[in-house]
């Protein structure tokens, strides 16, 4: 695993057992810690409850602010936690903006990820799959073609 992913997630570790919670990995991230595609993470995505959320502000000495988003995105809080390689992108209560309007987005299924000893949770490989489709950026292609591979 390349060294910025790794200390970002022991980053991740000491500030969520500081705040209580137990974060779920999500994202590109997954892709690169499962070995699926040549994925590079930019940041590390994170998904908890809004609760959560703000305890992981508090822990970090941030604000948490409120509800924020784009045209694509928004969440009920939304956290940029600096501190690490990585920028550490926490979402509570993530809606997509799909052909039908807004659709929140929740999490089925999770699987545990072991990095250096330590334990994640990490959203499925078919959820995974099910939000890019989801959200339908041009960008995520590639994700999608990789997890059908793996899928099929």
């Amino acid at each position: 695993m390349r060294p910025e992913l790794a200390e970002t997630l022991a980053f991740l570790h000491r500030l969520a057992k500081r705040a209580g919670v137990a974060p779920l990995l999500f994202g590109t991230a997954v892709l690169e810690l499962r070995g699926i595609g040549d994925f590079r993470a930019g940041d590390l995505d994170v998904i908890v409850d809004a609760d959560e959320a703000r305890r992981l502000a508090a822990a970090a000495g941030v604000d948490p602010g409120g509800e924020s988003g784009n045209d694509t995105f928004r969440s009920l809080v939304h956290l940029h936690l600096d501190g690490a390689p990585l920028v550490i992108d926490v979402m509570a209560g993530m809606s997509i903006r799909t052909a039908g309007g807004w659709r929140l987005y929740e999490v089925e299924e999770t699987a545990e990820i072991d990095v250096g000893g330590r334990r994640f949770r990490a959203a499925s490989l078919a959820d995974l799959g099910r939000f890019y489709r989801l959200a339908a950026r041009a960008k995520d292609d590639a994700k999608i073609a990789a997890l059908d591979a793996v899928s099929a």
